[in-house]
């Protein structure tokens, strides 16, 4: 079977043409115009489990009824960067159950979150557009109403075994160790992670995949705390790093202690 192109990378443009980015009816398409980019956003509300294609825009193909966006610029250039990139907040998991490691132990759990369309222009810092292939739904996480984060939501399995984790061409695998240091069994409703800060890599199979994320819950100062880290994958030598983490978190605590990250 001849492998897929990547989606992403460098492409070309020559002057008025458009490239299209699929899946199935979920449309990304870019016009290059002699002074502006014209990106068309068809979203679905059905996510599709099928790869990402490119390609023209289909015989008689017409956009007038989807939404879009001009950028003007006083030149457009010959080449646009597309850049795979994660979630711009943290994306709070739901497993459909919850989930109980039990006192002193240490689980391996795999989850999936959505990739974003960075869209760049060559030696521009600021990027042009910024489109998610399927946008979450909005969540808030915290300890009350005045206190916490707006994050995005997924339902999800949280598989134990890697072999059963669903991969998609829009979403990318993050490892999370959980180790239960307390005198009582650890109960997960909801686990944030923090995609935001962390790196993304593809490895040679193409497969999207996330920094590790690492939890130790214990019970400090008469509370629940959660210490944290990230670090590159445990197979890092087989992947190749495709876009830096978004932001270093602001918050001093971000990868130290944090209350509410497991709830």
């Amino acid at each position: 079977m001849k492998k897929a192109l990547p989606w992403w990378g460098e492409f070309s443009f020559t002057p008025s043409e458009t490239k299209c980015w699929r899946i199935k009816n979920r449309l990304i398409a870019i016009k290059r115009g002699s002074r502006e980019w014209t990106i068309w956003n068809n979203q679905t509300a059905t996510e599709m489990d099928l790869a990402i294609a490119v390609n023209k825009p289909k015989s008689r193909e017409s956009f007038e009824d989807i939404e879009f966006s001009r950028y003007l610029l006083g030149d457009t250039t010959d080449t646009l960067i597309i850049e795979p990139s994660l979630a711009d907040r943290a994306v709070v998991v739901r497993p459909n159950r919850p989930l109980v490691v039990m006192p002193q132990e240490k689980i391996n759990l795999y989850v999936s979150t959505p990739i974003w369309v960075t869209v760049l222009i060559p030696e521009r810092d600021v990027p042009m557009a910024d489109i998610p292939f399927w946008r979450p739904s909005d969540s808030w996480f915290g300890p009350s109403t005045m206190s916490g984060d707006l994050c995005y939501s997924k339902y999800t399995d949280a598989k134990l075994d890697i072999e059963r984790l669903e991969k998609r061409s829009h979403r990318a695998s993050t490892m999370v160790t959980i180790k239960n240091d307390q005198d009582k069994p650890l109960t997960i409703e909801r686990l944030n992670i923090p995609v935001p800060a962390l790196k993304l890599y593809v490895n040679q199979d193409g497969e999207f995949w996330t920094d590790q994320v690492s939890i130790l819950q214990r019970f400090e100062h008469n509370k629940s705390i959660s210490h944290v880290r990230h670090s590159p994958p445990e197979n890092i030598q087989l992947m190749e790093l495709v876009s830096e983490s978004r932001e270093l978190s602001k918050k001093a605590s971000f990868l130290s202690s944090i209350a509410s990250l497991v709830d």
